[in-house]
């Protein structure tokens, strides 16, 4: 590691909050690590909610929030869906405490630290701001030593098969097109379109099979049926 970057990295950890969590999940590396920085906010996603909740066929769905950061996303889901049972969880270990703080005292609202889709079977999976990195914000040539197509292709993978039939996969903000990967094929399109903008505003990048940019267009970024 560089002496400016170890620099950067101590003063991130002194500061604390937000620049904190980052600072460790760069320096401890954990397995499956995309996005390192744990930006969220409440009520972040009205419109997917929105048709997420038109979509399902059930008043009491599973749903996992894949990358749960700081517990944000899991208050927004329980408001948005009362009967749910929901389980979070993310790559940084303080995030996870600070969601499980968040959200204590909700006995169907569950937080745990990992990078894998759980062994379990969800109506509704969440990856919301989760595969993409600030790095790339400038749309680089190729994403490779950043991030890596086959990383998602695998992840989302894992993802598609904790989803039930007839249950449903919501990707936003990413890097990378789901209709890309391998998983896309056991699933049709139940609402895209959104828009993906990354800090500042400018659009979020894509990139291929093979790691290169191809512009911001067309993506595809939405909601997503499993087949039966």
């Amino acid at each position: 590691m560089r002496v400016r970057e170890a620099l950067t990295l101590a003063k991130a950890l002194a500061v604390g909050g937000e620049r904190r969590e980052a600072a460790v999940a760069i320096i401890t590396k954990p397995k499956n690590l995309f996005q390192p920085y744990t930006t969220t906010s409440a009520n972040r996603y009205p419109d997917e909610f929105r048709a997420v909740a038109d979509a399902l066929t059930t008043e009491t769905p599973r749903i996992l929030s894949f990358g749960c950061s700081t517990g944000e996303e899991l208050v927004s889901l329980r408001a948005a869906f009362p009967g749910a049972s929901i389980h979070g969880v993310d790559v940084n270990p303080l995030a996870v405490r600070k969601a499980r703080r968040r959200v204590a005292g909700d006995a169907r609202t569950t937080v745990a630290r990992g990078g894998e889709a759980p062994d379990a079977s969800y109506d509704v999976v969440l990856a919301l701001a989760v595969f993409r990195h600030a790095a790339l914000n400038d749309a680089p040539p190729s994403c490779a030593g950043v991030l890596a197509f086959a990383d998602f292709d695998r992840t989302v993978g894992g993802l598609a098969a904790s989803v039930r039939p007839g249950g449903l996969l919501v990707i936003r903000h990413a890097n990378f097109r789901f209709s890309d990967t391998s998983a896309a094929a056991a699933f049709e399109v139940v609402s895209t379109g959104y828009a993906s903008a990354g800090e500042g505003g400018l659009p979020t990048p894509l990139y291929d099979r093979d790691d290169r940019l191809i512009g911001v267009e067309p993506r595809d970024d939405g909601v997503y049926r499993r087949l039966s």
